[in-house]
C-alpha cells in the first residue's frame, strides 16, 4: 500500500510513500488518528497531542492508516491491533480533537496557492509546525542575521522565509504544504 507524495524538496525514489515504514524518531509514540480533506480527498494521519507532532504520512486509505498505526503507534494503554485502530480511523471522519469545525480541516490546492486557507488558516499553520522536521519551534540554529519572530522589516521577513524554505516536512506532507508554500512565495515577490 502506498500514498502519492514526497517530502518537500526531496525527490522520491519511487514516487510513493510506504505507510508500513514508520517515521524516523516518531515510531512508537502515543497518539491518535486525525483526518483532513484536501481537494475533496480524505487523508488520515497519526498525531501526538502531547508533543504536537504528526506521526505518519498523509494516508488516503483507511485500512492502510489502521495498518500503519498498529505497527508504529501506541495509545496510553499500549499497542493495539488493526481492528482497534480502524475504529479510530472511522471516528476521525466525523470529528477531530484538533479543531471544532469541519471547515477548519478542509483545504483546496487552489485556495492554498492563492494564500487563503479561509477558516482553516490557523489549523494549516499549526499542522505545518507539527509536520516540520524541527522540534516545533523556530530553530535556534538559524544562520546568523536571520530574523526572529517579532522582527518587522521586510528584509528580516525575507531572511525568515529563506530559512524556512530550507526546512522540510516529514513524509508526504508537501501534498498539503507545497501549494501553500508556492502561494506564499508568489505573494512575497
Amino acid at each position: 500500500m502506498a500514498v502519492d507524495g514526497t517530502s518537500a524538496g526531496t525527490p522520491p525514489a519511487n514516487g510513493t510513500v510506504d505507510p508500513t515504514t514508520g517515521l524516523p524518531g516518531r515510531t512508537g509514540a502515543i497518539g491518535g488518528i486525525e483526518s483532513l480533506v484536501l481537494d475533496g480527498r480524505r487523508l488520515f494521519f497519526g498525531f501526538d497531542f502531547s508533543s504536537d507532532q504528526v506521526l505518519s504520512p498523509l494516508i488516503d486509505d483507511a485500512g492502510a492508516m489502521a495498518l500503519f498505526a498498529a505497527r508504529h503507534m501506541r495509545q496510553r494503554t499500549g499497542a493495539h491491533d488493526e481492528a482497534y485502530w480502524a475504529e479510530l480511523v472511522r471516528a476521525s471522519i466525523d470529528g477531530s480533537d484538533l479543531v471544532w469545525r469541519d471547515a477548519q480541516r478542509a483545504f483546496s490546492s487552489a485556495a492554498l496557492e492563492s494564500g487563503d486557507a479561509g477558516d482553516a488558516q490557523g489549523h494549516l499553520l499549526y499542522l505545518l509546525d507539527a509536520a516540520t522536521l524541527w522540534d516545533g519551534h523556530i530553530p535556534a540554529d538559524l544562520p546568523p542575521g536571520t530574523a526572529r519572530p517579532g522582527d518587522d522589516t521586510a528584509e528580516a521577513e525575507e531572511r525568515v522565509r529563506e530559512a524556512l524554505r530550507r526546512r522540510s516536512t516529514v513524509a508526504n506532507w508537501s501534498l498539503l504544504f507545497g501549494p501553500y508554500t508556492r502561494g506564499a512565495e508568489r505573494a512575497a515577490h
